[in-house]
């Protein structure tokens, strides 16, 4: 893999990463020299997720949901595996539901991983990441996030929740030199996209038709816009939530 980014010498995490769009984040920042630490609650995939990888990659069995179990997690990264630079927020559940159906224990369950996780996860790692004056923290948000989902009220609430939570960090962290992105994808060929459309190719079809570059993400091309605004080319830039949606949004 080509790339213009070198993160010699530095730890990133990224949350949920034992595949699909997590995997390709991780493999993207390894291919740029960075030292990366996968989490997932899937022990067997994040293991098998790091070897693939090599030796550059570290496998940890974490469940952000859990978020009195993180403290230690990122305590054990830093001292085993060495400063966290970077941070990526992917690890996240879809929930479809409308308003009108979604259960008290649905809602509450989405909250706590897509939100509560992200939140505890980055306020663990800026414990260590503050005295050091430096480091990236990424958001993988949605375009749901951004135009609104139909049926989806618990994934686009915490979706559009998290593009807050980046802007916030943002102006909090630009003194500690740390900067705070928000990416919002578009529709991406993963394993949870042909869960989501399970049965209903057709209405698949017609969405991918509505984007101005007719076709689906591929998990490599968000992965690019991770490393992108992690590395130093995007020094100046915080508190932004960048789609990288193929212009779907552009066209709504």
């Amino acid at each position: 893999m080509t790339t213009t980014h070198n993160f010699e010498g530095r730890v990133f995490v990224v949350t949920g990463s034992a595949r699909g769009l997590g995997y390709a984040m991780a493999k993207r920042l390894v291919a740029s020299n960075a030292r990366v630490v996968l989490t997932d609650i899937d022990e067997a995939a994040v293991e098998n997720a790091a070897a693939e990888l090599g030796e550059a990659a570290q496998p940890r069995v974490s469940n952000v949901e859990d978020t009195a179990a993180l403290p230690k997690l990122v305590e054990d990264i830093e001292r085993q595996i060495g400063p966290i630079f970077g941070l990526v927020n992917n690890a996240g559940i879809f929930n479809k539901k409308a308003g009108w159906e979604i259960s008290d224990e649905e809602w509450e369950t989405i909250l706590r991983i897509n939100l509560s996780g992200s939140m505890a996860m980055t306020r663990e790692c800026l414990r260590y990441m503050r005295p050091r004056k430096e480091g990236a923290i990424v958001m993988i948000s949605s375009l749901a996030g951004l135009a609104g989902l139909p049926t989806s009220i618990g994934y686009v609430t915490t979706k559009t929740a998290v593009i807050g939570m980046a802007r916030s960090l943002a102006t909090d962290l630009g003194p500690d030199n740390i900067r705070c992105n928000a990416i919002c994808p578009g529709v991406i060929d993963t394993e949870m996209t042909r869960k989501v459309f399970h049965g209903d190719p057709g209405r698949l079809a017609k969405l991918q038709s509505r984007i101005s570059l007719p076709r689906l993400a591929q998990p490599e091309e968000i992965a690019s816009m991770v490393a992108f605004l992690c590395s130093d080319d995007a020094a100046y830039v915080t508190g932004q939530a960048i789609a990288v949606d193929g212009g779907f949004a552009a066209g709504l």
